[in-house]
């Protein structure tokens, strides 16, 4: 009769290539795996309504004639000796007798486990993003802003055991670290998150109403250039012409985009046959609504059919053609070293654009399309149906026009001193 296993029989068995299985034959189905790690797990093998099962039931855990044996009883999935593991396997053939399956409850457990995992912060951040990222317009600044939310032992915790004020402390630490304004950026995007999940189950958000730690109205931009910056910022652009950045400046000055809207122009889907009038996809356009038409001036024209085609791409602005423009602060660093300019954002000269349109007379309803804003609320989208292109391209052409008499203003005419001389000695 072969003889029980003992602990120290376990400890001499020895890794192999391939993993094995020793058995136990102190109790009925118990079994020893050894693995080529040299890891060792006791098994259980038993038969249940005529099927073959197998149950895991925890990692060899050696002792010497009971020394170091856990004084609580033991438990599945936990570090075993020999005495304990017998015990378990024991408990579970009986369980099989009486027709419960003893793998059951293991497999309850670990349904229970995944479930957990599946609702912490950063699972659902991930499943967020996942599914709702191509209609995010900001995709990489929501995916930071998210990661800088989960980063903390709250990206771990089921979203349901979250309180507010544990948010608010992660919000308040971004504070202290990153800014206010990052702050409520993550603040802004948590809102979403949860919102989002919240038409997806049961759960309710535990944030209320308030809570930004800046205000919009406050922080609202007002910069834009003045004459003697904008010309200087159009002559260095004008100078670098084969820096893709320096034209992304001179073409967000005569068409009021915004930078992401510009920097992902196409040629071929964007532009028109003769390249005189943009269509902004909805997909990329602010408003996510519908497509947006921009006529072009001449002066954007020609911004565009300067930039080489590059390695086939499709992209207008753009370093290999086969993605936008990218590493914008770098880029604007070196540009404002050499125009001598500071303080302003790439926004900063849509502003700019939009002052210059009511500069030189342009109607604030046809500047604002320019702009891609809406006019007239709800009702005037509904029952305006006028689209407004050839007022929108006679108000891109004043615009061009406008930066020209600001860049090279035009020269006070100079009296001819001859005739000047001929005309006294007549009178």
């Amino acid at each position: 009769m072969a003889r029980a296993l003992t602990p120290i029989g376990i400890a001499a068995l020895k890794a192999r290539a391939q993993r094995y299985e020793v058995s136990d034959p102190g109790c009925q189905g118990l079994r020893v795996v050894v693995f080529p790690s040299r890891k060792k797990s006791f098994v259980l093998r038993f038969r249940f309504r005529g099927l073959q099962r197998k149950l895991t039931l925890g990692s060899v855990l050696l002792t010497h004639n009971g020394e170091g044996e856990p004084d609580a009883a033991p438990q599945i999935d936990t570090p075993l000796s020999l005495a304990a593991a017998r015990q378990l396997a024991a408990t579970a053939l009986r369980q099989a007798k009486a027709g419960k399956d003893p793998c059951a409850a293991k497999q309850r457990s670990r349904a229970e486990e995944r479930a957990a995992e599946s609702d912490t912060l950063s699972a659902i951040a991930a499943e967020f993003l996942r599914r709702e990222g191509p209609r995010l317009r900001t995709l990489s600044q929501r995916k930071s802003d998210l990661d800088l939310l989960c980063a903390s032992v709250l990206g771990r915790l089921p979203v349901a055991e979250i309180t507010r004020s544990q948010f608010t402390r992660q919000l308040d630490h971004i504070a202290d670290h990153n800014g206010p304004v990052r702050s409520d950026r993550c603040l802004s995007a948590l809102r979403t998150l949860l919102t989002w999940h919240a038409r997806r189950s049961d759960f309710i958000s535990p944030l209320v109403r308030g809570g930004r730690r800046t205000s919009i109205r406050e922080r609202a931009r007002t910069r834009f250039l003045n004459d003697d910056e904008l010309r200087a910022v159009v002559e260095v652009a004008e100078r670098r012409k084969n820096d893709p950045f320096a034209a992304l400046v001179l073409f967000i000055l005569h068409t009021g985009c915004r930078r992401s809207e510009a920097a992902g122009l196409r040629r071929r889907s964007e532009l028109s046959p003769d390249g005189a009038t943009w269509t902004i996809p909805a997909s990329r356009h602010k408003g996510k609504k519908r497509d947006v038409i921009l006529p072009l001036s001449k002066t954007a024209q020609r911004i565009v059919a300067a930039m080489p085609v590059l390695g086939g791409g499709d992209h207008v602005f753009s370093v290999d053609g086969s993605r936008p423009l990218g590493g914008f602060d770098d880029r604007k660093k070196d540009f404002d070293k050499l125009c001598g300019v500071s303080g302003y954002g790439l926004h900063d000269l849509r502003r700019t654009s939009r002052t210059l349109l009511s500069r030189c007379g342009v109607r604030p309803d046809v500047a604002e399309r320019i702009l891609g804003h809406s006019v007239g609320g709800h009702l005037g989208a509904v029952y305006d149906q006028h689209p407004y292109v050839e007022e929108m391209r006679a108000g891109v052409e004043a615009l061009a026009a406008q930066i020209e008499r600001v860049v090279r203003p035009p020269r006070p005419e100079v009296a001819d001193m001859a005739v000047e001389r001929t005309k006294r000695r007549r009178k």
